[in-house]
C-alpha cells in the first residue's frame, strides 16, 4: 500500500507540473500582485521548456519523468520495508523467533541417467527398496607377531611371515631414501596369515586376503607384494650394516662384526580379541584411563598364550655350571681385540690432548708465581696448587706411557689370537684345556690392557656363549644342530617375545609419547619393540611404529604409511 500511495503522489505531482506547461501562461488571471508574481516565475520556466522541444514533448518528457520517479520511489519503499519490521527503530534488525528455525539451503538432487531411472521403476513396481551403501569396514584387531618356537626338524625358511632376515619382493625394487641409500629390511607379513588368525577369516577387516607387506626401516617404507611364490630377494651391493654381532642395530660404519641384515625369525599372528568397548583405540580425545584399560586387556590376553620378559637373555640364568663355549665365541673375541687397536688411535689422541691440557696449566700457575714469594715448603696456596698441576701433569704422561705401550703390544696378542681360533669350525665346543687359554686370556686382557680394551672385550666367558647361542637359534640347521636341548627349549619357552612392548599390528601402540597421541586418528600397521634376540637394541628401549590413514589402508596404498621411533 506504501508503494501504491508514493507511486501516486509522486506522479500527481508531475502530472500537475505537466497540465501547467500545456496551459501556461496564467499571469494575467486575476489575482493578487504576490500571485502574479509567482505565477509569472512559473510561466517563465514553461516558456523555456516549450522553447526548447515544443509545447507537445515538454508535457510527454514531463510525464515520462513522473513514471520513472513514481517507480524509484516504490523500489525505495520496497527495500525499506524488507529490512525494517513495522514499528521497528532505525538501525535495529528483526531478530528471529527462537521457535522458528533457520530456512536451510535448497538441496537440488543431480538428474538420473535413464538406466538409474529404469532400474529405480523395476525396484518400485517389484516392491523393493533401494540399495543402501555398503557398510564401512571395521578396523583390524589388534594381534601380536609372536616368534615361532625353533624346532631342529623343521626347515623355517619357508615360512610367509617373518622379521629379519632378506624379504621377497618379487619384482618390486628394494626401497631406497632419499640420498639412494638403501633401507634395511625388518619384516615381511603375509595376508593370508593375518585372515587366518581370525575366527571369521579376513571379512571383518579393510584388510585383503593375500600378498603380503614388507617393511623397511631407516626412513621408513612399506612395499606391497603381490600372492605368489617368490624367492628371497638378493640385498643391494650397496646395503649399510644392519647391526654389529654384540653390539647395536646401524652402525656408522662397517667392521669385522657388522652384519648386513637381522636374524631371521618367523611370526605367528596371534588375535587379541578384545571386549568390544576397546576394540576402536582411535578415539580423538587422549584418555589414559582408557588407554590403560586396553593395554591391560591386551597382555591378559597375551600371557595366556606366550609369557611377557622384563630381562635380556643370558646363557644359564643364574646356573651354576660353567657355561659352555664354542669356537664361534672365540672368534668373535678375536674381532673384537682387532677392533680396540683400530680405535686405539683414538683413545692415544685423547690421553695426549689430556696430556697438553695438563702441560698447559702447569705452565700457566708457574707463569703467574711471584719469585719474590716464599719458598714452597711454607705451603703457600700457590705452591700448593703447582705441586697439584705437576702430580697431574705426571699422572697424564704415566697414562700415555701406558697405553701407548699396550697399544704397541697389542697387535702381538691380536696374532696370537687369531692363531688360536684359525681354521676351527664354529659350532665345535672347546676342549677344557682351550676353555682355559680363553679365560686366562679374558683376565690379562683386562689386567694389562685397561682402557684400550675395556669397551671391545668382554669380560666374562658367559657373555660370549650367550652371543653364540643367539646365532645358533636363528642359524643354519648346523648351528642349531650344536645347540644344547635345554637352551632351546628355554628359549622356545620363555624368549618369544621381545622385552618390554610386543612386536604387534593394529590396535593399541605401546609407546605413552607424541606418536600415538599424534596418530590417534591412523592405524598402527606395524610395531617392532627393542628384542636381544632379533639384534634390535633399539635406544632408550624405544619402539618403531608404522601408521597408516584408515582412507589409505582402505584403498591399498601402503606405501603413504609413517614411520616413527618413540622411547618407550
Amino acid at each position: 500500500m506504501k508503494r501504491v500511495i508514493a507511486m501516486c503522489a509522486v506522479f500527481g505531482l508531475v502530472a500537475l507540473i505537466a497540465a501547467y506547461v500545456a496551459l501556461a501562461p496564467h499571469a494575467p488571471s486575476p489575482g493578487s500582485d504576490n500571485a502574479r508574481g509567482a505565477l509569472a516565475v512559473l510561466d517563465t520556466a514553461a516558456a523555456q521548456l516549450i522553447a526548447i522541444r515544443g509545447r507537445g514533448a515538454a508535457v510527454l518528457g514531463l510525464l515520462v519523468l513522473g513514471i520513472v520517479l513514481s517507480l524509484l520511489a516504490a523500489s525505495a519503499i520496497g527495500g525499506e520495508s524488507s529490512e525494517k519490521a513495522p514499528g521497528a527503530q532505525p538501525g535495529l534488525r528483526k531478530r528471529p523467533r527462537p521457535d522458528v528455525p533457520e530456512p536451510g539451503p535448497i538441496w537440488r538432487p543431480e538428474a538420473l541417467s535413464q538406466e538409474q531411472r529404469i532400474a529405480g521403476l523395476r525396484r518400485r513396481a517389484a516392491g523393493e527398496q533401494a540399495e543402501a551403501p555398503p557398510p564401512a569396514l571395521p578396523l583390524p584387531r589388534p594381534v601380536v607377531l609372536v616368534r615361532k618356537p625353533r624346532e631342529r626338524d623343521r626347515d623355517w625358511f619357508g615360512d610367509r611371515s617373518w622379521l629379519g632376515g632378506l624379504p621377497r619382493l618379487g619384482e618390486a625394487a628394494w626401497p631406497r631414501d632419499g640420498g639412494g641409500t638403501p633401507l634395511p629390511f625388518a619384516a615381511q607379513i603375509d595376508f593370508a596369515e593375518l585372515a587366518a588368525a581370525h575366527p571369521d577369516g579376513s571379512r571383518d577387516s579393510m584388510l585383503p586376503g593375500t600378498g603380503s607387506l614388507a617393511f623397511f626401516l631407516g626412513t621408513g617404507a612399506v612395499v606391497a607384494v603381490p600372492p605368489g611364490e617368490h624367492d628371497f630377494t638378493d640385498p643391494p651391493r650397496d646395503l649399510p650394516p644392519a647391526f654389529d654381532e654384540g653390539g647395536y642395530p646401524f652402525p656408522a660404519r662397517a667392521n669385522r662384526l657388522s652384519r648386513h641384515f637381522f636374524p631371521f625369525w618367523p611370526v605367528e599372528p596371534l588375535l587379541l580379541d578384545l571386549p568390544e568397548d576397546l576394540r576402536d583405540p582411535h578415539d580423538p580425545r587422549r584418555d589414559p584411563p582408557r588407554d590403560d584399560a586396553i593395554a591391560k586387556a591386551m597382555a591378559n590376553l597375551l600371557s595366556a598364550h606366550a609369557g611377557p620378559r622384563d630381562h635380556a637373555f643370558a646363557a644359564g640364568d643364574g646356573a651354576q655350571a660353567a657355561p659352555a663355549l664354542w669356537w664361534h665365541g672365540a672368534s668373535h673375541l678375536a674381532d673384537r681385540l682387532h677392533l680396540a687397536l683400530e680405535g686405539s688411535s683414538r683413545l692415544v689422541a685423547l690421553r695426549r690432548d689430556k696430556l697438553r691440557q695438563a702441560e698447559e696449566a702447569l705452565a700457566l700457575l708457574e707463569a703467574q708465581r711471584d719469585p719474590e714469594e716464599p719458598r714452597p715448603e711454607e705451603r703457600r696456596p700457590e705452591a700448593a696448587r703447582i705441586e697439584a698441576a705437576r702430580r697431574d701433569l705426571a699422572e697424564r704422561q704415566a697414562d700415555l706411557a701406558a697405553i701407548e705401550a699396550h697399544r704397541e703390544s697389542l697387535p702381538r696378542m691380536i696374532a696370537a689370537m687369531d692363531g688360536f681360533v684359525a681354521g676351527r669350525p664354529p659350532w665345535q665346543r672347546l676342549t677344557p684345556q682351550e676353555y682355559g687359554v680363553v679365560k686366562d686370556l679374558l683376565a690379562e686382557l683386562h689386567a694389562a690392557y685397561g682402557d684400550l680394551v675395556q669397551y671391545h672385550v668382554p669380560h666374562e666367558i658367559a657373555e660370549l656363549t650367550t652371543l653364540s647361542l643367539r646365532a645358533m637359534v636363528t642359524g643354519a640347521p648346523d648351528a642349531l644342530g650344536a645347540m644344547p636341548e635345554e637352551d632351546l627349549a628355554r628359549i622356545n619357552r620363555d624368549y618369544r617375545l621381545p622385552i618390554l612392548h610386543p612386536h604387534q599390528m593394529f590396535g593399541l601402540g605401546g609407546c605413552q609419547q607424541s606418536a600415538r597421541d599424534e596418530h590417534r586418528q591412523d592405524i598402527l600397521l606395524l610395531q617392532l619393540g627393542y628384542d636381544d634376540m632379533m639384534e634390535w637394541r633399539w635406544g632408550e628401549m624405544g619402539l618403531f611404529q608404522f601408521w597408516i590413514s584408515p582412507a589409505d589402508a582402505g584403498a591399498g596404498n601402503w606405501s603413504a604409511a609413517e614411520l616413527t621411533f618413540a622411547c618407550a
